[in-house]
């Protein structure tokens, strides 16, 4: 009884991570490796995964003007959508399956280093779009927010898109942990979570049965 709830426990584990992959390509900003004192100014084509679409970003070492060590949210870097000049955007196409849901999420802070109150920018993906506002933070915690949202794709690709709209000269929106995944099936959790369920439940009865028969007379 148990083989075949292993066999269908394991195709539905196998069959989760697959349709949960990554595929953002470089999410948060780790690549370039920059080092201390700051930031990189990337111009078009040199962010892999991303193009720069106008103005430069600055990819930021995370212990930049910081007072608790480094304050990247995922791993030690982070970027900001305003470089040494001009209001910057960049993008990034990935491929999709027509009709699947898929999730996006990122975190968000604005450049607090350089004076201004606040930023904001806007991004958009496959019919998913808005725009984020951040207004708070310190060089002790930069008061990353998250957002998340879902769609669904309507080809076999999707380019998603960051600009900034608010911020003078460094004083941008800041991102990290980009991320777009598929959303599994609602019945790839159900086999998954049956499988599980009905193998602890034909253990218990083995140890039981187990327990019986070692007090038998």
């Amino acid at each position: 009884m148990i083989k075949p709830l292993l066999i269908a426990a394991t195709l539905a584990a196998t069959a989760s991570p697959a349709s949960a992959a990554e595929l953002i390509t470089n999410g948060s900003f780790e690549n370039p490796e920059i080092t201390d004192p700051c930031c990189s100014t990337v111009p078009t084509a040199s962010l892999p995964g991303w193009t720069i679409g106008s103005g430069n970003v600055n990819v930021v070492n995370g212990t930049f003007a910081s007072a608790a060590g480094n304050l990247a949210l995922d791993g030690t870097q982070y970027l900001d959508l305003i470089g040494e000049g001009g209001v910057g955007s960049l993008s990034q196409t990935f491929g999709t399956i027509a009709g699947q849901l898929y999730l996006f999420k990122f975190a968000y802070s604005h450049n607090i280093f350089s004076g201004l109150p606040s930023a904001s920018a806007s991004y958009s993906v496959d019919g998913l779009s808005g725009i984020i506002t951040h207004s708070t933070g310190s060089n002790a915690n930069l008061d990353w927010q998250m957002f998340s949202g879902t769609f669904v794709a309507t080809g076999s690709s999707a380019t998603l898109n960051f600009t900034n709209l608010l911020g003078g000269a460094n004083d941008g929106i800041l991102l990290d942990a980009v991320s777009v995944s598929a959303v599994p099936e609602p019945s790839t959790w159900l086999l998954l979570v049956f499988g599980i369920g009905a193998i602890g439940f034909a253990m218990r009865r083995q140890k039981r049965a187990r327990t019986r028969v070692s007090y038998a007379f």
